[in-house]
């Protein structure tokens, strides 16, 4: 019979160890989150290091370069997405739900349109991150395809038109070029679409 383990044993000396290599990952990470939303778009590893005041080998101990850092990021933005395709939307009809639909995504892109803008910029040197944004489309798309009925998802120009006013770069656009409060930019949204499906 296997020896049963005693209640003093001590952990072995790794788990020290994996625990510190554990929090310095994450330092990391939120360094180069806070930088991001500092309006820095595109942080050296330096200016992650220091952030986190750690030092520069150490920042590539845990990751081999900053493109496998910005998937860190990317792959967090996307789990924070992914409950949305389950959320219920309310509404007694498909344009309530329809409403409901742009009120979540216009609070979830106010959260994190920093981190969109920066996978933006280092989307043309890292296959990942395109791959990633990519995908996060597709998954939009597709939950606007279950709120509508079929006589508008037949017709691929309202659809498309759809799927591009209530976009992440739509609603960046109106808050952070046009400078629009984010109810303003909900009501222009909302009358949008409400003008396209009348």
């Amino acid at each position: 019979m296997p020896r049963s383990r005693t209640p003093t044993a001590k952990p072995p000396k790794s788990d020290g160890r994996v625990h510190r290599s554990v929090v310095t990952r994450e330092k990391i990470v939120n360094a180069l989150t806070a930088l991001i939303y500092e309006g820095h778009l595109s942080p050296t590893a330096e200016q992650v290091a220091q952030r986190a005041d750690i030092g520069l080998r150490t920042v590539f101990r845990h990751f081999d370069d900053m493109d496998s850092l910005y998937r860190e990021i990317n792959t967090e933005l996307e789990n924070q997405f992914l409950p949305m395709q389950s959320v219920r939307l309310t509404g007694e009809t498909w344009q309530d739900r329809l409403l409901h639909c742009i009120e979540l995504r216009t609070a979830f892109y106010d959260q994190f349109a920093a981190i969109h803008l920066a996978g933006q910029v280092h989307r043309h040197d890292s296959s990942y991150v395109t791959e990633n944004m990519m995908r996060a489309v597709s998954q939009q798309r597709e939950l606007l395809m279950k709120i509508l009925p079929a006589s508008v998802r037949s017709n691929a120009v309202v659809f498309e038109a759809l799927d591009l006013l209530i976009s992440m770069d739509c609603w960046i656009r109106l808050r952070r070029d046009q400078g629009l409060s984010a109810a303003q930019a909900r009501d222009v949204l909302n009358q949008s679409v409400q003008a396209l499906i009348a």
